[in-house]
């Protein structure tokens, strides 16, 4: 059913573009909207070992949370934003009512406006979350696993342009915690020991942190934090390389090849909004640090440290639809955001698409920023797959069974036996 505003529903969807599978379909529009679990899904989550349960601080208080590990499609892949709270993905400015996921003729089911759409199964909490370090961290907060399979670690949560309150107008991430120390370090690979015995399970692990641009050259203390993270966990991988994606800001070469040599394999600076004119406007710390020409410059010398298809940017598909001073319609945006892929596509860099939630604490929130309709994430979807195929590029690094919050490289494991890189 089309909304009131003449949008295209999920069916019509369908319907309009049929060569975009129907799994990468339902998952992008679940991610826009969200699923919540009915009581007979959270007990039927209960059953199948996918529940956790902490105690965790909002707003100044200490509040019982509980989650489950995800919910998974018939074809092995994870849907996001399934919350098992009653009041739905939490806060999130959503488009369109959420999913629920319900039991249906004994059948985990995907429900919408009442009428079962998919089966669904539930993934199991890992075997480390519930475990604590030598020194009683509770490993599940050190190491975050996260559909599908994958494994998270924060280096830091610092990031100084929130400090300098120029934040990407996306972002949520306002902690100020500086390094790791070195028990925190040990924490780390305590953990990564424990999860790693739970052989073929992960298929996906990434580094991630907030931006500091200072030291002596660019954004230097934040390529020492990865250095010192990157040289702990060699202990667990026991070689040279780390299979890690390290989600960074634009580090000069030199630092990047500091990375190379600590283990880094691959290395995402993430560009997010190509326009010009909108990319200072919602990322002003990245234009003030040190630039945009600055940051995508980064991106194609990383290739000559890490190789060609290893390097990563990233857009947040619908940011540069922000009103009143985004595109006006989805043909503007796709046409800006297609021309950017396309340049770092002649370099070698490849580019992945995800999902903009409007979540509390981010400029978008109280600006009242709606995710882009579904239309336009599964034309963009297929427009970057199409410059990938074209220029021959893979994107295996970002693994296709992650939640849509990556539709593009979902599309993209229809292409692997072709890619020879």
């Amino acid at each position: 059913m089309s909304e009131a505003n003449g949008e295209l529903g999920y069916k019509e969807v369908l319907e309009k573009y049929p060569h975009v599978p129907k799994f990468v379909t339902l998952k992008i529009d679940a991610a826009i909207r969200g699923a919540i679990l009915t009581e007979r899904a959270f007990e039927r989550a209960r059953e199948s070992n996918a529940v956790f349960e902490d105690v965790v601080e909002d707003q100044g208080r200490l509040v019982q949370r509980r989650s489950i590990a995800g919910a998974v499609l018939r074809d092995g892949t994870h849907l996001c934003r399934v919350s098992a709270e009653s009041e739905g993905p939490r806060n999130t400015l959503t488009r369109g009512e959420p999913y629920t996921i319900d039991v249906v003729d004994g059948k985990l089911q995907l429900v919408d406006n009442g009428e079962p759409v998919e089966e669904v199964f539930f993934a199991t909490i890992p075997e480390y979350y519930g475990k604590k370090t030598s020194r009683g961290t509770p490993m599940h907060r050190v190491v975050h696993a996260g559909p599908p399979d994958s494994l998270n670690i924060s280096v830091y949560g610092f990031c100084y342009f929130w400090q300098q309150k120029h934040p990407c107008h996306y972002c949520t991430r306002a902690q100020q915690t500086k390094g790791k120390t070195e028990a925190e370090l040990e924490d780390i690979v305590e953990t990564l020991d424990e999860a790693l015995r739970e052989q073929g399970k992960w298929t996906a692990f990434r580094l991630i942190a907030g931006s500091d641009p200072g030291g002596s050259s660019p954004y230097e203390n934040e390529a020492n934090e990865y250095v010192r993270v990157l040289s702990a966990l060699r202990r667990s991988f026991g070689s040279k390389g780390i299979p890690a994606r390290l989600v960074a800001s634009a580090i000069p070469r030199e630092q990047l090849e500091r990375l190379a040599e600590a283990g880094a394999t691959t290395y995402e600076p993430h560009i997010e909004v190509w326009d010009e004119k909108l990319w200072e406007r919602i990322c002003p710390g990245k234009a003030k640090y040190f630039g945009r020409k600055f940051w995508i410059n980064n991106a194609i010398d990383a290739v000559k440290v890490f190789g060609r298809g290893n390097v990563c940017s990233q857009l947040v598909g619908g940011a540069e639809l922000a009103q009143p001073y985004g595109f006006k319609t989805i043909d503007e945006a796709i046409e800006s955001d297609l021309q950017g892929v396309e340049f770092f596509a002649q370099h070698g860099v490849t580019t992945s698409l995800t999902i903009l939630w409007v979540q509390p604490g981010s400029v978008f929130y109280k600006e009242k920023q709606r995710p882009a309709p579904l239309e336009y994430y599964v034309r963009l979807a297929s427009g970057m797959r199409d410059i990938r195929r074209k220029y021959n590029l893979a994107a295996d690094f970002n693994d296709y069974r992650r939640c849509a919050i990556h539709p593009d490289t979902d599309l993209s494991r229809l292409d692997y036996p072709e890619f020879v890189n």
